[in-house]
Formats: C-alpha cells, sequence, structure tokens
C-alpha cells in the first residue's frame, strides 16, 4: 500500500494553476505577440491619426496581457477558495493506493472539536480515474477532464514513488503519464 496525508488547502488549487499556465505558456506567447504585431503593423501602416494610439495600445497590451491574465486568475481563485469552507488548513487528505482500488478520504476537524465538521471517503477501482499525471512535486488524478485530485510527493507517508506508479502503470496503462526521467 502507498499513502499520502496532506492538508487540503489553497495549495491545491495553486498546483493545479501552475500546471495549466505550464501546459499553455505557448498560448499566452502567440496572444501576446499577435498583440504586438497587430499594434507594429497599424503604426507602421496607418490609415489615419487615431491608429498611432490603437498601435500604441495594442502594443501595451501585448506586453501585459500574459502577467495580466496571471493575476486576474489568482483573484477569481483566491475569492473562489473561500467560498469552499472545506478549504481549509484544518481538512487533512489521506490518499490510499492498493493494488486493485484506491481510497480517498478528508476530514475537517474545527479547533477544539471531538467531532468531525466534514468527513467523505471514496473508495474506487482504477477506472474512476480518467487520467493521471506525474510531475516532479505532485500527481494530478483526473475524474474528468476538469476535475482533479492533487497529490503532493512530499505528503508520502508509507510506501514508495517507484511503487504507486507501478500500481498506475498496471491498472491504467496508456492513461497513466509518467515522469519522463
Amino acid at each position: 500500500m502507498v499513502e499520502f496525508k496532506g492538508k487540503f488547502n489553497s495549495d491545491v488549487t495553486k498546483a493545479m494553476n501552475n500546471r495549466a499556465f505550464k501546459k499553455t505558456w505557448w498560448l499566452f506567447v502567440v496572444v501576446s505577440l499577435l498583440f504586438i504585431l497587430i499594434g507594429a503593423l497599424v503604426i507602421a501602416y496607418p490609415e489615419d491619426s487615431s491608429d498611432l494610439p490603437f498601435g500604441i495600445f495594442m502594443i501595451v497590451l501585448g506586453c501585459i496581457f500574459t502577467p495580466l491574465v496571471i493575476v486576474l486568475s489568482l483573484l477569481i481563485q483566491r475569492s473562489r477558495n473561500k467560498t469552499m469552507s472545506i478549504m481549509s488548513s484544518d481538512t487533512l487528505s489521506t490518499f490510499q493506493f492498493f493494488p486493485d482500488r484506491l481510497i480517498f478520504s478528508e476530514i475537517k476537524m474545527s479547533a477544539g472539536d471531538t467531532v468531525s465538521e466534514y468527513e467523505a471517503t471514496t473508495s474506487a477501482k482504477y477506472s474512476y480515474l480518467y487520467k493521471v499525471e506525474e510531475t516532479k512535486e505532485a500527481y494530478f488524478m483526473f475524474i474528468s477532464r476538469v476535475q482533479t485530485h492533487v497529490i503532493s510527493k512530499s505528503d508520502l507517508t508509507q510506501g514508495s514513488i517507484e511503487e504507486l506508479n507501478q500500481i498506475l502503470a498496471l491498472n491504467l496503462g496508456e492513461q497513466f503519464k509518467a515522469l519522463k526521467k
């Protein structure tokens, strides 16, 4: 058995957002360059006097596009995190991987309470997972294209990364993308 125990807090959404930006960085570069190119072309081939301010605007927009999207995404995610009471440093997530099934559990204990505020357990076969991607820091366990469990490798409490990779490869085949070494 392989086990991970960690907190279900904003670090989970940070990891998902960082992964998404790493996978789509090229799109941000293309869009930024497109804005800059349009601005340069409008300045180089003006039709009237209003083209200069528009060209400058497009160049500036191209330069600030990526940082603006990142900042807006972080602000939106932060406000969404606040609406999820389970997302807290008081919530403990446990992920257990057995040869034929996996068990995910979350429990939120408020300070001083003896009864949990929230508790959930999912026990499933590996067919529950849509796909799994391993990175240097974590596993992204997709249950659909948009829903993901994030498991930090630093939260490993029992077993080994190699053992988990073997279990995932056997049960998921092509749906498991191991870290390339």
